[in-house]
């Protein structure tokens, strides 16, 4: 399926493009795609994994702070609903992702039917990046939003994880939302936030691998 999935990415690429890249499994096969097919593109990528991949397979590729506009970026996430919302939980990269999604004249989710809800679940955590002087206010008014909020950290590491910016990463843990655009808006508005995984009317496109084939679906 998600092969599938990256070959109608791979489709959807026009020669000469500057190409986003996100983070992901499927992201991957997409890098596969484009080494292996004949169209001269240049990518952009928020993820360390994917500038690796990319380098590996000899894709040229744009320092993202030297990068204003994307023709077309390519992402996944860990869920999104039929008006093509979607959050990512998982990693800690959202913040990158977000600038590159925005600077995209499309911007594309790849997932399977699973991850296709009628509204998001928020079944995991929003993931917030919080800069450092920051991070005691910034737990308290997502407390004050209605979330539960804990600091990620890992058994690998003391202390509180930390983003590729250096900035700390907390979770978010929010039930019955309401009105999605409103949170969106309350996040953003929080001072010392510098981003969260909550994508709210940003993608334009999803891609959907289905066991009986594939459905894209463009934001109305």
């Amino acid at each position: 399926m998600k092969q599938r999935c990256a070959q109608k990415a791979y489709e959807m690429i026009q020669d000469g493009m500057v190409i986003g890249l996100g983070g992901g499994s499927t992201v991957a096969l997409l890098i596969h795609e484009i080494a292996k097919g004949s169209k001269k593109i240049q990518a952009v990528t928020p993820s360390q994994d994917t500038l690796r991949l990319c380098v590996e397979h000899r894709i040229p590729t744009l320092p993202l702070a030297m990068t204003d506009t994307v023709n077309l970026a390519f992402d996944g996430c860990d869920e999104l609903d039929i008006q093509l919302n979607a959050w990512k939980s998982c990693g800690g990269i959202h913040t990158r992702e977000k600038i590159v999604a925005c600077m995209a004249d499309d911007y594309v989710l790849l997932a399977d039917e699973t991850k296709l809800k009628e509204r998001l679940s928020f079944t995991d955590p929003v993931t917030v990046e919080a800069l450092r002087p920051a991070v005691s206010y910034v737990q308290k008014r997502l407390s004050q939003l209605g979330a539960e909020v804990t600091q990620r950290h890992s058994d690998g590491k003391a202390g509180i994880l930390v983003s590729d910016d250096g900035n700390y990463l907390l979770e978010a843990r929010f039930q019955c939302v309401e009105d999605l655009g409103k949170l969106a808006a309350d996040l953003d508005r929080i001072a010392g936030l510098g981003g969260h995984s909550l994508f709210y009317q940003i993608a334009s496109k999803a891609v959907i691998a289905k066991h009986d084939g594939i459905q894209v679906i463009e934001r109305s």
